[in-house]
């Protein structure tokens, strides 16, 4: 099990290399993900923006980033979220 804080830390880490990678812009989790009831059968929600699409690249990041957390992760993009919440949630999102 993952802090906020040590998660923070990791994805922090990991951005030049998600930058290299896969183009990552900005990168964060939101508060569906919450310390005294995350186990490792939760997901952790990522939010993540890219400077240019991904096209099926977009499911090597998440296994990669599922590998390198040692947790089961949920990627998304801002364009996916619900109109009604978006807002909501980037202003929620903790980004590295």
């Amino acid at each position: 099990m993952m802090d906020r804080k040590k998660l923070l830390h990791e994805i922090r880490r990991l951005k030049p290399e998600l930058e290299r990678k896969f183009g990552v812009k900005r990168i964060g989790f939101f508060e569906d993900y919450i310390d005294l009831t995350h186990t490792e059968n939760c997901e952790v929600n990522i939010l993540v923006e890219f400077e240019f699409p991904l096209g099926w690249k977009f499911f090597e990041l998440k296994e990669w980033l599922q590998y390198k957390l040692q947790m089961r992760i949920d990627i998304c993009t801002p364009r996916s979220l619900k109109p009604a919440l978006k807002e909501e949630i980037i202003q929620q999102t903790h980004f590295a």
